[in-house]
């Protein structure tokens, strides 16, 4: 299994993944549940972001495990699928955005696997985030899909669980980023840690606070992916028909996770 797929809320109990093959992978930052699938030609691994029952919190979820997890499965790509607000009425509720770049304001998550006494210091370079092969396949998958798409996403992470205040999304509106979610870091930051290439698709359920009409809740943003996921299923089986065979980027470094 060389390409996995993280995803959450409401792909993560869609048919196309419901869990199968099960194995729970045991490593140093704890064990992880993967379900081996069968998806567009592709035996690959898939991680329920939330647990297969979605019961875990994004400030809760083990992230260093789940990443750790592929790579000890021999997992080299992964293609991260994020539910999102948008900070902009130029990225309505059902678009989607393409990851290139990241604004972290998590505050209390672990976001290194390089933070033992006595192991190594490793100071990662993210001048690249997202994988640029990757990025380069959700790109012409979601073109080749007709989707409607920001191609060069910046993505705001935040904590949570709450959703965020009126003023808090005219900040970070302010500050060029387009969407705003809380589970993509530190993923992306432990994939390129871990030496793995990760791309991200952000699905956009509704407007942010204070954009929006109407209040949040969980429940509607999982109605909103429901009725776009056959639009994420089919971008996601053309994207890993795109993906090249052979990795040419610089995602795998010296500095690497070992396991």
């Amino acid at each position: 299994m060389e390409i996995a797929i993280i995803a959450g809320t409401g792909i993560d109990d869609t048919h196309e993944f419901a869990p199968e093959h099960v194995i729970e992978v045991s490593t140093p930052f704890g064990s992880c549940a993967v379900s081996r699938k069968r998806f567009a030609g592709t035996e690959l691994a898939f991680i329920a972001r939330h647990g297969f029952d979605h019961s875990v919190p994004p400030s809760l979820v083990n992230y260093r495990a789940q990443i750790a997890a592929l790579k000890k499965v021999g997992v080299n790509r992964v293609i991260g699928v994020c539910t999102v607000g948008s900070l902009t009425s130029k990225l309505p509720p059902g678009s989607f955005a393409v990851l290139t770049d990241f604004i972290d304001l998590t505050r209390t998550r672990i976001t290194t696997f390089f933070d033992q006494p006595g192991g190594p210091v490793v100071h990662t370079d993210f001048s690249q985030p997202y994988c640029p092969e990757l990025t380069a396949a959700l790109t012409d998958a979601c073109q080749a899909q007709g989707l409607y798409f920001e191609s060069k996403g910046i993505y705001l992470a935040v904590e949570g669980p709450r959703y965020e205040t009126p003023a808090e999304i005219r900040l970070y509106a302010s500050w060029g980023a387009h969407v705003v979610g809380m589970t993509n870091v530190p993923e992306v930051v432990l994939a390129r840690e871990a030496g793995l290439c990760y791309g991200a698709l952000a699905f956009v359920s509704n407007l942010a606070c204070g954009l929006s009409q109407s209040s949040l809740s969980h429940e509607g943003v999982k109605e909103s992916v429901r009725q776009s996921a056959s639009s994420i299923i089919s971008v996601l089986r053309d994207v890993i028909r795109r993906i090249p065979q052979h990795r040419k980027c610089k995602c795998s470094t010296n500095n690497e996770l070992v396991l």
